[in-house]
């Protein structure tokens, strides 16, 4: 796989109000959903870290970076880390994701050459929150925070970008992959298939 200065993010500054706790810490299959996230970064990445403002991620050994400005929302995340990280590339994972396969990773950075964001595309679906992003963006995403826009859709519209369809033909695919554990019922739905 492809390690080469890579820096992984996995993204859980969220405000888990569907979860009705903290989503990050909820048990998937006996461990907690962030877990999931760090170990399918890891074999990619040469650092992990996490962007929260919460100081609750010590037992994961992983740095946490949190956000520079105040406002909510997952473009300032992916901003805040992109000012911190020192490298070019910066794999993002939300930590609500435990599906994603690390060869899903690895195929979208062999998709990177001349852009900036590689984004993957399920059932005709940007999944804008599993995806690779440069820091060559951190002038548009100045202009945007400052113009008040912080939609990552947009961003990835507007930005040098490439989008790549993720479907049964290729060997690491699952139809559940990109799921979002949102509610304590996708929990219970999914539990006993992964990692």
């Amino acid at each position: 796989m492809n390690r080469s200065r890579i820096t992984g993010i996995v993204l859980a500054g969220g405000s888990s109000s569907r979860m009705g706790q903290e989503k990050s810490l909820m048990l998937f299959n006996g461990r907690p959903l962030i877990s999931y996230a760090i170990k399918t970064l890891s074999p990619i990445c040469d650092q992990v870290v996490i962007s929260s403002n919460k100081p609750i991620y010590e037992f994961t050994g992983c740095d946490v970076w949190p956000d520079i400005l105040t406002l909510q929302a997952p473009m300032i995340g992916i901003y805040s880390c992109l000012k911190r990280s020192q490298t070019c590339w910066n794999i993002f994972l939300s930590c609500d994701m435990p599906l994603v396969d690390p060869r899903l990773l690895d195929f979208l950075l062999t998709r990177r050459e001349g852009v900036d964001i590689v984004i993957p595309v399920h059932r005709n679906e940007m999944e804008p929150l599993c995806g690779l992003y440069s820091r060559k963006l951190l002038p548009l995403l100045e202009k945007k925070i400052g113009g008040g826009e912080f939609s990552v859709q947009q961003l990835i519209r507007v930005a040098r970008s490439r989008l790549v369809e993720i479907g049964p033909d290729l060997v690491f695919y699952s139809g559940n992959m990109f799921v979002n554990m949102n509610m304590a019922d996708d929990i219970q739905s999914f539990s006993g298939g992964k990692k």
